[in-house]
C-alpha cells in the first residue's frame, strides 16, 4: 500500500492506495489542497521509494521551497531517491520539437527513460499545463500505463475547472483507481474546505464527504461543532459529558428541585481522527431566539429526547422543525430506555414527525457506548452528507 501521508485518510480508504493504482487529487478553483499531493509525496520518499515528479509549471528549486514552506519542513531532495521533469524540461522540449506528436514522443521517451534508469515506484505529476500544452485526453496518455512502467503508481493533481462533471466522466470511464476531490463549502457559515472520496476502484463504499484544517503542514479530518438539542429533562448535560474528554456545564437548581442548563453544555472530543467539539443548548422555549444562531455554525445536531415521556413530544416537534429548516444532518436519541414506560421508536417517530431517513435510537445517556453509537452514526451522516 502506498500511504496517502494524512491523518485519518489512509484508513478511511481501508490502508491507504494500493500499489500500481492511478489517483487523481482534482482541487477546485481557490480551495487550500495542495498539500494533499505534498503529504503522499513527502510520506512516499520517508518510506524509502523512488519517486519521479513531473513538474512543467516550475523550476526543481521553487518547487522545493514553495513545498518546504507549505509543509514546514524542507525536502533534501539530494538525500532522497527522487527525479525532476521540471519547467525547464518543458522549455527544451518546445525548442526541439515544438508542441505536437513530436513533443508528445519526447515527453515520452524522458519519462520511460528516467523510470527506467531511477527504478521509479512512484510517479507525481501535476496536471495544469500539460493539459494546457496537449489538451486532456493527450496529456492523460502522457500520464498512462502507456507511458509508465506497469507497476509504477501514478499520482496526478489537477485544478479542476470543469466540475463533477469531468470527475463523472472519469469514474463511469474507470480512468483512475481513486478521485478525490478537494472542494470548499457554499454555506457561508461555517465556511469550509472538505475532500470527497468520489470514486476507488477497489471498494463501492468509500464514498465520504470531510470537512478538514490544514494544521502545521498537516491536513486533519475535522468537524468543528455537533449540537445536542432537545426539550428540558431530556438528558443532554448528561449525554455531552459521557461522550466528551472534557465537558462542562453551568446549571441551576429550580424552585421544584430539578437542575436546569441555564447557559450551554460544552465538550471536546477526538472521535475517529476527527475533532469535535459538542455544544448542549438548553431546553426551554425561552432560549429559543438563540437556537438558530447556535445550529448556523453546526456541522450536525442530536436530538435528544426523554423516551418515557409523551409530554416531550409536542416540544420536541418543534424543535426538530427548527433544525430541519438549517440543513444540516442530524440523528434523534431516545434517552431513558433502561426505566418504565418507554416509548416504541414508531411512537416517537409519529410524535415528533421523523423522516424515514433520520436514525432514531433508544438509548440510555449513562452508557457511554450508547452515546458512541449515537456519535458515530452522526459522524457517519456528516460525512456523507451532500455540501
Amino acid at each position: 500500500m502506498i500511504s496517502t501521508g494524512m491523518f485519518g485518510i489512509d484508513d478511511m480508504l481501508g490502508g491507504g492506495i494500493p500499489e500500481g493504482s492511478r489517483v487523481l487529487y482534482s482541487l477546485e478553483p481557490g480551495v487550500d489542497g495542495q498539500l494533499f499531493m505534498i503529504s503522499t509525496l513527502y510520506e512516499t520518499l520517508e518510506k524509502g521509494r523512488s519517486c519521479l515528479v513531473i513538474i512543467p509549471h516550475t523550476t526543481v528549486d521553487a518547487f522545493l521551497h514553495d513545498i518546504g514552506q507549505l509543509r514546514g519542513k524542507i525536502l533534501p531532495a539530494k538525500e532522497n531517491k527522487i527525479v525532476f521533469l521540471d519547467s525547464v524540461d518543458r522549455e527544451r522540449i518546445q525548442r526541439c520539437a515544438g508542441k505536437g506528436s513530436a513533443a508528445e514522443r519526447e515527453w515520452q521517451v524522458r519519462i520511460k527513460k528516467l523510470c527506467t534508469e531511477n527504478k521509479v515506484d512512484v510517479i507525481f505529476g501535476y496536471f495544469d499545463v500539460i493539459y494546457e500544452d496537449f489538451g486532456l485526453e493527450k496529456g492523460l496518455a502522457l500520464l498512462s500505463r502507456a507511458c509508465c512502467p506497469q507497476e509504477s503508481t501514478i499520482i496526478l493533481e489537477n485544478l479542476n475547472f470543469e466540475g463533477d462533471t469531468l470527475l463523472e466522466a472519469f469514474a463511469a470511464r474507470k480512468s483512475f483507481d481513486l478521485i478525490l476531490a478537494i472542494k470548499s463549502s457554499f454555506r457561508p457559515l461555517p465556511h469550509f474546505n472538505y475532500f470527497t472520496i468520489m470514486y476507488t476502484s477497489w471498494s463501492t463504499e468509500l464514498h465520504r464527504s470531510v470537512p478538514f484544517l490544514v494544521e502545521d503542514g498537516h491536513v486533519v479530518p475535522y468537524i468543528p461543532k455537533i449540537v445536542v438539542t432537545g426539550p428540558p429533562e431530556a438528558g443532554k448535560s448528561r449525554f455531552v459529558a459521557n461522550a466528551t474528554e472534557l465537558a462542562m456545564s453551568v446549571d441551576r437548581t429550580g424552585l421544584g428541585g430539578n437542575v436546569t442548563t441555564v447557559a450551554m453544555d460544552f465538550g471536546r472530543l477526538h472521535w475517529q481522527d476527527f475533532d469535535i467539539t459538542l455544544y448542549g443548548t438548553p431546553g426551554q422555549p425561552r432560549f429559543d431566539p438563540m437556537l438558530p444562531v447556535i445550529l448556523h455554525n453546526a456541522m450536525g445536531v442530536v436530538l435528544l429526547v426523554d423516551a418515557t415521556n409523551h409530554g416531550q413530544l409536542t416540544r420536541a416537534r418543534n424543535l426538530y422543525k427548527t433544525i430541519t429548516r438549517m440543513h444540516v444532518p442530524i440523528v434523534v436519541a431516545a434517552n431513558k430506555k433502561d426505566l418504565p414506560g418507554l416509548m416504541s421508536e414508531e411512537e416517537i417517530r409519529k410524535g415528533i414527525g421523523i423522516s424515514k431517513n433520520i436514525p432514531v435510537f433508544l438509548i440510555s445517556a449513562q452508557q457511554e457506548s450508547d452515546v458512541a453509537d449515537v456519535l458515530e452514526s452522526l459522524v457517519d451522516s456528516i460525512t456523507r452528507f451532500i455540501y
